[in-house]
């Protein structure tokens, strides 16, 4: 499939109402949060604090908390962070951060957490405020950067969020919530995750990914959740899971998604357990020399096995694949490994032209029902079966895949600081961001 049919192809779903169940992000607008700015000079900040993270806790507290409509305000300017903050409830609200602040201490947790708020929007206005984690100092032994919590009716933009010595952004449930214009870098090792996300009625898009874990990933549970324009940009790759025991995941849209290196095109990554996910859609996909392509592995060795047969696989579509891997015989571009113990059933794979930048691939299926993939059996007996390996010849849809002019050719050293990007203004060939960013409003 070349290019333009791609681009053609993007008609066929309509834009973000494709799998959201309602509208997402605040009830009210940005205007009607500034009738109190709650600044954090105003209480015990200044621009270069060695902790910037008391004065926000009070900004919040006898201001925030005092006077619905109010936004938190971090002046632009460079601050350091030793006290992580929980920002409990709160309507009507926002958070503006136009300011960079660097973790100084290694306490676990969340740098900042947001909790419970409602009509909420945590952003900066000059698309350039965020957070340096030192990650390389502090290396899966500090914070998470930001986390919100059981909250509804938000959003979080245009930020910049560099080095977590953990995840940079973890959505724990609630509902309602949009992320975009994002510019994410972590270093080339696990435990750096970009965006894991698990709740109801979730929009992100327009995020762009360095690390060499998650990119954008959907955790169970979870339920109506768009995930579209991400640029994976030498990352682990996106995925859904790990999933084990009581998976409950449905509703799901990823479409164009471009990532380039790294381990996955897309990955459905289990180790036995129970539940189902369903219904779920992966349109639109660019790859260019990732480790693995399309990969279900419901034999996941990196996780422990759960205690039920497997999670079990339904209804699930991929559409307008086009991409390569670096070695199709070492790790194939389009790999189906369910659990004998549940197997995949109604899997459909349409225009899927995964191919190997050495010029040699192979497929393997196991325990998989549905259409599309030589190996993938059919039919309305869903038994077990072992593993089937096929070479395959170059697909006859395969285009050499379209790149970015942003693409890294290697991901970010582990033992050294990080630089802070830019947030781009396209996240997949040829498409425009869907928001413009704040600084050009």
């Amino acid at each position: 499939m070349g290019f333009k049919s791609l681009l053609a192809s993007l008609l066929l779903v309509s834009a973000a109402s494709a799998q959201l169940s309602g509208r997402v992000g605040p009830t009210s607008s940005l205007s009607s949060k500034q009738s109190t700015i709650c600044n954090v000079l105003d209480y015990g900040g200044s621009v270069g604090s060695s902790d910037i993270g008391p004065a926000i806790s009070s900004a919040f507290t006898n201001c925030v908390l005092k006077h619905s409509g109010s936004t938190l305000y971090v002046p632009a300017g460079n601050y350091q962070q030793k006290t992580w903050v929980t920002l409990k409830g709160g309507t009507k609200w926002a958070f503006r951060l136009d300011g960079f602040i660097t973790r100084a201490a290694t306490t676990g947790g969340n740098m900042i957490a947001i909790q419970d708020a409602n009509d909420f929007e945590f952003y900066s206005a000059n698309s350039a405020g965020g957070i340096q984690g030192l990650g390389y100092q502090a290396r899966n032994a500090g914070p998470r950067l930001i986390r919100v919590i059981t909250s509804t009716n938000w959003s979080i933009h245009d930020l910049v969020l560099v080095d977590s010595p953990e995840f940079h952004l973890v959505i724990q449930q609630g509902s309602n919530g949009e992320v975009y214009n994002l510019a994410i870098r972590g270093g080339n090792i696990g435990g750096s995750d970009g965006v894991d996300v698990w709740g109801t009625n979730y929009w992100i898009h327009d995020v762009e990914v360095t690390n060499r874990d998650e990119c954008v990933t959907v955790k169970s549970p979870s339920n109506n959740i768009l995930v579209e324009q991400i640029w994976c940009n030498q990352s682990g790759g996106s995925a859904i899971g790990s999933l084990s025991d009581g998976t409950a995941i449905e509703d799901v849209v990823y479409k164009n998604i471009y990532t380039n290196g790294g381990n996955q095109a897309f990955m459905i990554k289990s180790n036995l357990g129970s539940g189902y996910v369903r219904n779920v859609l992966f349109q639109n996909f660019i790859a260019v020399g990732t480790a693995y392509g399309l990969n279900v592995n419901q034999y996941w060795s990196s996780q422990s096995p759960g205690s039920g047969a497997g999670v079990q696989l339904s209804n699930i579509t991929f559409e307008n694949w086009n991409g390569n891997v670096a070695d199709g015989v070492k790790r194939p571009p389009v790999q189906l490994i369910c659990a004998d113990g549940a197997p995949c059933t109604d899997i459909t794979l349409k225009n899927v032209n995964m191919w190997s930048q050495t010029d040699k691939a192979i497929i393997k299926c196991e325990s998989a029902y549905g259409s599309g993939l030589g190996c993938i059996k059919s039919g309305s007996s869903h038994t077990s079966y072992a593993v089937v390996t096929q070479s395959i010849s170059r697909p006859p849809g395969y285009s050499t895949p379209t790149t970015m002019s942003g693409d890294l050719s290697d991901g970010f050293p582990t033992n050294a600081a990080i630089p802070t990007p830019t947030i781009p203004t396209s996240f997949f060939p040829g498409l425009p961001q869907i928001t413009p960013l704040a600084k050009n409003l």
